[in-house]
């Protein structure tokens, strides 16, 4: 059965919401190895101590990897799930983009932050990752899963009229 228009666009979000979630799960799975590798060449290093000597490349494919994630899930889990999502899972895209909105805004340079001269993103999320775990990859996360995540079927109704009016 060929699908519609808004059935090919669900479908195509959703399997960019699954890559998002990939992404999600691999760029801090690189940042995590490394410091993991830091800490094994460093005898004494903790993993923040590790995550904190950033060499290049992997700290920043790793970072823009997860960053890259974490646009993917809002664009795509947001779209599919106002597509089809309930009201409540409608309900959360407002607070989740605003979260996201607001440190993306801060990681371009729009919103300015005394600690931090933008636009940077990718040094943004490395000098504060808490922030950006928080604000941008939670929230990316939470609206992909969403997407994925199979809607409770429909109580049956009958949603019978009467076909003549009563007189």
């Amino acid at each position: 059965m060929p699908l519609n228009a808004a059935g090919r666009l669900v479908t195509y979000g959703q399997r960019l919401a699954a890559l998002s979630l990939a992404l999600l799960v691999v760029g801090p799975s690189v940042l995590l190895v490394y410091a993991w590798v830091e800490v094994l060449n460093n005898p004494g290093y903790s993993l923040v101590d590790g995550y904190s000597v950033g060499r290049l490349p992997w700290t920043a494919i790793g970072i823009v990897l997860a960053l890259s994630g974490s646009v993917l899930g809002l664009a795509f889990g947001g779209l599919v799930v106002a597509i089809v999502g309930g009201w409540w899972r409608r309900l959360l895209i407002a607070p989740v983009g605003l979260a996201a909105a607001l440190w993306w805004g801060v990681a371009v340079g729009v919103i300015p932050l005394p600690r931090f001269q933008g636009p940077d993103p990718v040094t943004f999320a490395y000098s504060l990752p808490t922030a950006a775990i928080l604000m941008a990859l939670l929230p990316a996360a939470l609206l992909a899963l969403l997407s994925l995540a199979p809607r409770p079927p429909q109580r049956p109704t009958m949603r019978l009229q009467p076909v003549h009016p009563p007189e």
